[in-house]
């Protein structure tokens, strides 16, 4: 008898330590798991504000995709570059076409978005009818201080 209260005390200390172990691990995970979240959710906010950024500018007509054109459709709130083959404005807020406003700042730490055009020219610097737009969207991890960012490009063409 004595044998089996021995053995019933060390299977109660084993089934112990072992939920023990169990609770520790699933504690230290959960602060992984919710960085991880936070990190998902800030890469997808990213990608949908550049890809709407794109469509936006793939609405334009061609000759409507310049510094002020980007300017003027709000797709932009400051020029950055503005030289004849290429130039780039920032954004921080994006309006929507339905109503509403993307807004960077409030998603994303210390976010920021910029298009960057270039105008295809042949060795002449004459224009081919070709731009390239580059869709860069940026932000701030606010724990490590370090920069991501996510990027679109497409290449558009005079119908004329």
């Amino acid at each position: 008898m004595r044998r089996v209260r021995g053995s019933a005390f060390t299977e109660i200390l084993i089934a112990v330590f072992i939920v023990t172990l169990l609770t520790l691990s699933i504690a230290a995970l959960s602060p992984m798991t919710a960085r991880m979240q936070r990190q998902a959710h800030q890469f997808t906010f990213a990608t949908n504000v550049a890809q709407t950024a794109l469509e936006r500018v793939r609405t334009l007509d061609f000759l409507q995709i310049t510094a002020n054109g980007l300017l003027a459709a709000g797709i932009g709130q400051t020029i950055e570059q503005n030289n004849a083959n290429q130039f780039r404005v920032r954004f921080t807020t994006l309006p929507l076409p339905g109503g509403g406003t993307l807004n960077l700042t409030n998603e994303l730490h210390n976010g920021s978005g910029t298009v960057e055009v270039v105008n295809l020219t042949t060795n002449n610097d004459i224009p081919i009818g070709l731009k390239t737009i580059i869709v860069t969207v940026r932000w701030q991890e606010p724990r490590t201080s370090r920069w991501h960012q996510v990027q679109f490009a497409t290449t558009v063409a005079s119908l004329n």
